[in-house]
């Protein structure tokens, strides 16, 4: 899903919502709303994301100024420590 996060990030994708993405989708972009979407659901919640966000504000610098594989690097990383934090949910603390 991180990947291609077609449906989660408000864009209309170039062809039918079920295929395979083009390669003329900017993934990068949707990457990026897709992890401050994500960012802005666990602050709402009172979850500490400061070096989350200001490593995803380093990756929209990035891609702001073309250094698009330095953005791609940036918002993996993001999107990997979102991976790593433990999950809510049933017999789970949350309030990390």
């Amino acid at each position: 899903m991180t990947e291609w996060p077609r449906g989660l990030t408000e864009y209309v994708p170039s062809g039918p919502a079920d295929a395979t993405p083009s390669e003329d989708e900017d993934r990068l972009t949707n990457r990026l709303a897709l992890a401050a979407r994500l960012l802005g659901l666990l602050r709402s919640q009172g979850h500490p994301v400061d070096r989350e966000l200001e490593q995803l504000r380093a990756a929209e610098r990035a891609r702001a100024a073309g250094r698009r594989a330095e953005a791609a690097r940036a918002v993996d990383g993001v999107l990997e420590a979102l991976e790593s934090r433990p999950r809510a949910g049933p017999g789970r603390d949350d309030t990390h």
